[in-house]
C-alpha cells in the first residue's frame, strides 16, 4: 500500500479532533473503550496533546502508513531537537534510538545484523535454554505455594534470555531489566522518569563498556557481532550506534515480552475454561499468544513524522506532522477481525499489528512468541491452578509506551521443585 500525495496540507479548521492522552491515567483504564470509539468515529483524527499529532486508529491506514517508510518516517534527528523529525516516542526519547529511529538504507545496514541471530529458526534454537531458565524459576516458588507472578518469573525470564543471546552476564539481569522497567511505566517529565532516565544512561554506560571491550577482543555472542560489524564503506560502524542497537535489544527483549505474558496469565486467571482448554490443548498454544498480542496490546502506539504533504484515510497531513499509529486500536478495527473484541485462543488467520509491520516489525517477534509459549506452558504445566491476589495486582501507571504489570501475586498448589539450575550462558 502507498500513501497518495494531497497538494494541500492539513486545514486545522475541518480536520477531525479528539482528546487523547495516552500516557494518562484515563486512556490506561478505559483503553479498550476509548480505541474502539475511534476506530469507528475517527480513525483518523488530530489530538493537540503533546505538541499536536495525528492519531490513526484503523487498520488499514495504520498497515499502510507502517509499510510506507519513506512517506512516514522513524527518523529522529538530534542535531536539531526543535525539528519535525522526532522519531517513534511520543513524547520523543532524548537519547540515541538505533535502528529504531533510522530509515532505510541505513537502518537496513544494523538490521541485517539483528535478522540472523533473532531469525524463527534461532529463536526455535533457543527453546531449550528459555526452559531451563522458565524452569530455574519456577523452583524458587513452586513449593511456597505463593509468589508474584511478574517479579519472580514473567520480569527475570526474557530479560537472562536477552542478556544470554548478547553475551552479558546473566546474574546482571535486574541492573538492566529495572531501569527499563521503571522508563517505561513513567509518565514524562515525572520524578521516577528523571530517576528512570539516570538510570538508563548509568545502564548504557555498562552496555558501552563490554561493546568496547568486545571489540577489541570479540567472543561469539550478539554484542560482538555488532562491535565488530562493518558498513558497506568498510569501516567499523559508528560505536555510539553499535551501542544504542545492543541498547534496544535489551530495551525490547526486556519489558514486551513480560508486559505480554503477565496479561496473559491475568486473563487466563479470569478465564478457567479457556485456562483449561490450553492445559489440555498445549498444541493451541503458538496461536493463542497471537491472539493475545491481538487482543492485550502490551505494544500500543508507535509514532512517525510525514515527510510530504500526504493523504491518510481520507485525511491531509502536513509535510513535518506528527503520526502516532495506534496499533490497539487497529487490532480491534471490526472491518479487519470478526468479532474483534472477542477473545478467540484459535483465531486463523490473525494479521494483527502488535509487532508493527513493514522493515520496522519488531525484530524480536519471533523470539518473544517462542519465550512467551514456553512460559505460559510450563505455568500451566506446574502451577495450574494459580489464583490471582486482583486487589494487589500492580498495573503500569501509564500504558502509552507498554500495558504492562508492575506486580502479580498469586497462590497456588505447593508441587515440588525439579532440580532445574540457571544456566552459566546461553
Amino acid at each position: 500500500m502507498e500513501a497518495h500525495r494531497s497538494d494541500a496540507v492539513s486545514d486545522q479548521t475541518t480536520r477531525p479532533t479528539i482528546e487523547l492522552d495516552h500516557h494518562g491515567a484515563d486512556y490506561r483504564d478505559r483503553w479498550q473503550e476509548i480505541s474502539d470509539g475511534n476506530v469507528v468515529s475517527c480513525p483518523v483524527a488530530h489530538t493537540a496533546a503533546y505538541g499536536g499529532t495525528w492519531v490513526v486508529s484503523g487498520y488499514v491506514p495504520v498497515v499502510e502508513a507502517l509499510r510506507d517508510h519513506s512517506v512516514f518516517s522513524s527518523f529522529q534527528d538530534h542535531t536539531d531537537p526543535s525539528g519535525p523529525m522526532r522519531g517513534t516516542s511520543n513524547p520523543p526519547i532524548a537519547y540515541l534510538n538505533v535502528p529504531q529511529e533510522l530509515d532505510p538504507p541505513l537502518h537496513t545496514v544494523y538490521r541485517r545484523l539483528l535478522n540472523g541471530p533473532l531469525s524463527p529458526e534461532q529463536s526455535r534454537r533457543r527453546e531449550p535454554f528459555i526452559r531451563q531458565v522458565t524452569a530455574a524459576c519456577l523452583d524458587r516458588f513452586t513449593e511456597q505455594g505463593q509468589a508474584d507472578l511478574v517479579t519472580e518469573l514473567t520480569n527475570p525470564v526474557p530479560a537472562i534470555v536477552t542478556l544470554g543471546i548478547l553475551g552479558m552476564p546473566l546474574a546482571d539481569w535486574e541492573r538492566y531489566a529495572g531501569p527499563i522497567h521503571l522508563l517505561t511505566y513513567s509518565p514524562p517529565g515525572s520524578p521516577t522518569w528523571t530517576e528512570a532516565m539516570t538510570a538508563v544512561g548509568e545502564m548504557m554506560a555498562m552496555l558501552g563498556a563490554l561493546v568496547v571491550a568486545r571489540r577489541a577482543e570479540p567472543a561469539d555472542d550478539l554484542v560482538s557481532v555488532l562491535a565488530t560489524a562493518t558498513g558497506d564503506d568498510g569501516e567499523l560502524l559508528p560505536l555510539d550506534h553499535v551501542i544504542s542497537t545492543a541498547g534496544l535489544v535489551v530495551a525490547g527483549g526486556v519489558d514486551t515480552t513480560t508486559a505480554l505474558v503477565s496479561h496473559a496469565l491475568h486473563w487466563l486467571h479470569r478465564n478457567p475454561a479457556e485456562r483449561a482448554r490450553l492445559i489440555a490443548d498445549p498444541a493451541l498454544l503458538p496461536s493463542a499468544v497471537d491472539e493475545f498480542l491481538r487482543v492485550l496490546a502490551p505494544v500500543q502506539f508507535m509514532s512517525r513524522t510525514a515527510t510530504r504533504d500526504v493523504e491518510l484515510g481520507g485525511q491531509r497531513i502536513a509535510a513535518g506532522e506528527r503520526v502516532m499509529l495506534a496499533f490497539a486500536a487497529a487490532n480491534r478495527d471490526p472491518a479487519a477481525f470478526d468479532r474483534p473484541a472477542e477473545m478467540r485462543l484459535d483465531r486463523s488467520p490473525n494479521r494483527h499489528v502488535a509487532f508493527g509491520s513493514g522493515v520496522h516489525r519488531c525484530v524480536g517477534a519471533h523470539l518473544a512468541k517462542v519465550e512467551a509459549v514456553v512460559m505460559v506452558e510450563e505455568i500451566l504445566r506446574r502451577i495450574p491452578d494459580y489464583v490471582v491476589d486482583e486487589h494487589a495486582a500492580r498495573r503500569y501507571p501509564s500504558i502509552g509506551a507498554i500495558n504492562g504489570y508492575i506486580g502479580m501475586p498469586a497462590t497456588f498448589t505447593r508441587s515440588p521443585a525439579v532440580g532445574a539450575t540457571f544456566p552459566v550462558s546461553a
